[in-house]
């Protein structure tokens, strides 16, 4: 039964900024919407603020940088991404992270199995039975079939996509109502990965949570999500349904990340085009529009005015000559 209701905002945020001491901006202006029970890819090439604004919703960026904004869980009140113990409040009951490195997540001298079940007892989120009724459905669901064998392990006879595969299983022990994943499934084959998000996928309908999907991979992005972000030099760059974005792509570096993704079912083989250049570092931003040095269709104004994202009721989009209306 789903304990969420359909969309109900799980997760508000506004005005997302990071910047260093100095005053550099990592991510700029992020405005996000998720509803109860959806997936929302957030989407962009490596250093495009994707993990960065991940961990700043949770107040988990590092403490050389600061985050200003504000962010809400559940439809409660807003919170300021200044406030980092208001939002210490919500992590691990109401919402969760899990990074990329699965490692980081375990006591490398505790057996995974009290692992998996020590925080929601202690915490007094379900009884010590009905934890480990949960840890064993989740550990089955994603492909580690022998679970007394891998409760009795330490964390480093895992093997890489063992280790991806528990994390993802302590990070959903708590059911919490918003979820943040950053590259779940990068050491999992092909089936094991398809396996393991539509855990996550059944998860979110059937617990009402909001799942953020961090990942440079469009063509999980655009099996298992309901909406994308597209981010690039930590702004939104387009924003909206999946099959609006994937049918009819706004902003050009969504038509560049479209056409050089593969699929999950396309052949091994298949030639890509690629994105000529680098993305910009933060601090070395260029005038006008961050995207124009590698943009197929630049024209003067953008090398001359950065462009604002303009908010539709469904779609947005920042970019001067956008191929789609979103008012």
């Amino acid at each position: 039964m789903t304990t969420g209701t359909p969309h109900t905002e799980a997760l508000g945020v506004q005005d997302l900024t990071v910047l260093t001491n100095a005053g550099t901006r990592i991510v700029t202006e992020v405005n996000l919407s998720v509803r109860a029970g959806e997936l929302l890819g957030l989407l962009g090439e490596t250093g495009a603020g994707k993990t960065m604004t991940a961990r700043a919703i949770l107040g988990l960026q590092p403490r050389a940088l600061h985050a200003t904004g504000r962010v809400r869980f559940g439809g409660g009140e807003w919170l300021s991404l200044a406030q980092r113990g208001e939002l210490a409040r919500h992590r691990g009951r109401t919402a969760g992270l899990m990074l990329q490195n699965p490692m980081g997540a375990f006591d490398p001298i505790k057996r995974i199995g009290p692992q998996l079940i020590e925080a929601v007892v202690h915490n007094g989120i379900m009884t010590r039975e009905r934890a480990i009724t949960r840890a064993r459905s989740l550990c089955h669901h994603l492909g580690l079939e022998e679970t007394d064998s891998v409760f009795r392990l330490y964390p480093h006879q895992l093997s890489g996509g063992m280790s991806q595969r528990v994390a993802l299983a302590l990070t959903l022990m708590p059911a919490p109502k918003v979820l943040l994943v950053d590259e779940p499934t990068s050491a999992l084959d092909a089936n094991l990965r398809v396996e393991a998000l539509n855990l996550v996928r059944s998860v979110a309908r059937e617990d009402g949570t909001a799942i953020v999907l961090i990942s440079h991979d469009l063509g999980l992005v655009s099996r298992f999500c309901d909406s994308i972000a597209v981010l690039y030099a930590g702004r939104l760059a387009e924003y909206g349904p999946t099959a609006d974005i994937l049918g009819a792509p706004a902003h050009p570096y969504t038509s560049t990340l479209i056409s050089c993704s593969l699929g999950l079912d396309s052949p091994r083989r298949t030639a890509l085009p690629t994105v000529g250049g680098e993305p910009p570092l933060p601090g070395q931003l260029p005038n006008g529009c961050c995207f124009h040095p590698r943009c197929p269709e630049v024209r003067e104004r953008c090398a001359l005015e950065q462009p604002e994202f303009i908010a539709g009721p469904e779609r947005g989009v920042a970019c001067h000559f956008a191929t789609q209306e979103v008012h």
